[in-house]
């Protein structure tokens, strides 16, 4: 009997030992499995990450042109093009126009930068005349003139029940002929160029404003300010000259071949 109970004993001493070996086996396993799926995820994000890419550049290049020619300041052949998507009535782009207003003034002819509207007008539902007060002006030379103002007048005529005749206000006040500005206000000349902008943004996807892109690249919200905005900017910079040297370095070799077969 005390050898039975001994050995038994020695069984229930063995099991705990037994199981504990299990459980690092089984350990050492996951951490195995672990590793390996680490391994692969990283591919599988980057060739998502890429994908996604891809077809943000293949839509950018292919989305409507939008209002041509389009309100563009700096240089029109620029390889730098930052484009805004802007509700006038929406208060964050009112804030954030102050900072890009001094981006584009410090870049000048480095860059294109282009404005296009995107009026929310199921949420903002004076978006849409304050576009086309824009674009009226426009029609006799002064776009940015009645863009700055609308966005820094926009408590004033944000909750109005009918906001044309605060904007027309504002055409006599930067020296507009108010009649024909009232006239164009009402035609399709201006509503038109608001529609194309409309439509190129839903084409890229674009559901909110301010929508920034620098050479179709989205700007994050976090960064739509003056100092994060040059930055992204002067990356983009670098890759354009970047690449032109490239171009020209495969050239000036592609020459040099051609003029050694030519000794030859």
């Amino acid at each position: 009997m005390a050898l039975e109970k001994k050995g038994n004993e020695s069984k229930s001493s063995a099991t705990p030992i037994l199981i504990i070996g299990i459980i690092a086996v089984a350990t050492i396993a996951g951490i195995y499995f672990v590793s390996q799926s680490g391994n692969n995820d990283p591919g599988a994000t980057n060739s998502n990450s890429s994908t996604a890419q891809d077809t943000a550049r293949n839509n950018y290049a292919n989305a409507p042109a939008g209002a041509t020619p389009p309100n563009v300041l700096g240089s029109p052949e620029s390889a730098i093009v930052v484009e805004e998507f802007a509700d006038f009535q929406c208060p964050t782009c009112a804030t954030v126009h102050p900072k890009v207003k001094e981006v584009v003034s410090q870049y000048g002819s480095k860059i294109k930068f282009v404005f296009r509207h995107f009026p929310i007008s199921q949420i903002h539902k004076n978006a849409y005349d304050a576009a086309v007060a824009s674009e009226a002006a426009g029609l006799q030379g002064k776009f940015w003139q009645m863009q700055d103002l609308i966005f820094k007048n926009q408590p004033t005529w944000s909750n109005m029940p009918n906001a044309r005749p605060t904007f027309k206000e504002y055409a006599e006040k930067i020296g507009l002929d108010a009649d024909r500005f009232e006239n164009d206000s009402l035609g399709l000349s201006a509503k038109s160029r608001v529609d194309a902008d409309i439509m190129r943004a839903r084409a890229l996807r674009i559901s909110s404003t301010p929508t920034i892109l620098i050479n179709g690249k989205a700007v994050p919200f976090q960064q739509m300010d003056i100092e994060p905005m040059k930055k992204l900017i002067d990356a983009e910079i670098a890759l354009v000259n970047n690449a032109g040297k490239e171009e020209d370095s495969a050239g000036s070799e592609s020459d040099q071949k051609d003029g050694d077969a030519e000794e030859k």
